[in-house]
């Protein structure tokens, strides 16, 4: 099945890597950032007789800074032109020509794309959270919570992988979702992707985060297989026919289940306080958000995809709040909140400084949009027969 993809909001999923200074020339007449290819920028400087690596040795050493390629070569007065590999818009505050930054690199394979490992993550989360809130099929969820409540250690990924298997299967081989099968996208222009400085909404200290994104508006397809006989087989040994999730197994039924999903965090997010922090125009993109969600037909679905979403894009962010153990305050004064050991926000060191090592009263308390105030992540999907 073909599907196509559409970006609402900015959407970036990191490769590990990061570009430091020595990586990229920031054009701060243009607001563009060009990667640099280095290898061909030290041939140059050898066959010029510029001590390249000279220079960068004696600067970290002076200054203890990263090695800014961008001051290098205006003070050489070298073209960067001649050494750029792709270049893309900065949409980032101005600043200081000696402060050091790093870009979290969205991942890329001959161009950028984007994952069907992330795209079936998505779905996955989706579908999780939905079978739990049946019934109380939550009851396997608090059962596992209320085990852990009582160790000293307390580790929510495993949490998470030990649920995942009672809802999924046991193993991979068991897994349902092993009939699932997403492709990664085609091959994205790099003049889709940009450069966004990341502010932390509610964060009393100003930290940027800059990364490599693909643009709101940028369109991809992808394929979505379905695998009926693994879903339909007999064979004992693959457990699949009278699965639990089997009933799920459907274009629009997944499609249903990530709107119920995506419409929820999306309310989880209204909820959130963002004129306090001058973010009104984020509200406007979340109402957005959620007029999509209810003008979809069967095979749309508004999902989130990738970094950025916080608590509430997590299968746990929506479900571990609803136990009753989850935070309880011994005073009811703001001033004098404090959390109780024996609550799993407690136990999870959920909201904690690290510093003060005291639990904010509200968690969770941070958000990340761009300068722009735009969250992440957020696409809409159609499934194309």
């Amino acid at each position: 099945m073909r599907c196509r993809v559409e970006l609402l909001s900015p959407l970036h999923i990191g490769n590990g890597n990061e570009l430091k200074m020595v990586d990229f020339y920031l054009d701060d007449e243009k607001n563009t950032i060009k990667r640099i290819d280095f290898d061909k920028f030290i041939d140059y400087c050898f066959e010029s007789g510029i001590k390249l690596m000279e220079e960068m040795n004696k600067r970290q050493y002076m200054t203890g800074r990263d090695f800014s390629i961008t001051k290098f070569m205006d003070a050489k007065r070298i073209d960067p032109d001649g050494f750029t590999s792709y270049e893309v818009p900065a949409i980032i505050e101005k600043r200081e020509r000696e402060s050091e930054f790093a870009i979290k690199e969205h991942i890329k394979c001959g161009g950028a794309y984007i994952p069907g490992s992330s795209i079936k993550g998505t779905i996955r989360t989706a579908l999780m959270w939905y079978f739990l809130n049946k019934g109380d099929n939550i009851s396997v969820l608090f059962a596992e919570l209320d085990a852990w409540l009582r160790k000293r250690r307390i580790d929510l990924k495993r949490i998470d992988d030990q649920i995942s298997q009672k809802v999924f299967g046991n193993d991979a081989r068991h897994d349902i979702l092993r009939a699932l099968r997403i492709s990664d996208t085609g091959i994205i222009d790099m003049k889709h992707l940009e450069v966004s400085e990341i502010k932390i909404v509610g964060n009393p200290q100003d930290i940027p985060v800059y990364v490599e994104n693909l643009k709101t508006g940028t369109e991809a397809t992808f394929g979505l297989y379905l695998d009926k006989y693994l879903l339909n087989t007999e064979k004992k040994e693959l457990n699949f026919k009278n699965h639990k999730l089997r009933v799920y197994m459907h274009v629009n039924k997944i499609c249903e289940v990530c709107n119920a999903f995506s419409k929820k965090v999306v309310e989880e997010h209204l909820r959130y306080q963002w004129e306090n922090y001058d973010c009104e125009s984020t509200i406007d993109v979340f109402e957005m958000l959620r007029s999509e969600i209810e003008r979809c037909d069967d095979n749309e679905a508004i999902v989130h995809i990738g970094w950025g979403g916080g608590w509430y894009s997590t299968t746990s962010g929506l479900l571990v709040e609803t136990h009753p153990k989850f935070t309880t305050s011994a005073e009811g004064n703001k001033r004098n909140w404090r959390l109780r050991e024996d609550t799993l926000r407690y136990k999870f060191r959920l909201g904690k400084n690290p510093q003060t090592r005291k639990y904010a009263s509200r968690f969770p308390k941070t958000r990340r949009v761009t300068i722009k105030n735009e969250p992440f992540g957020w696409a809409k999907i159609t499934m194309e027969w």
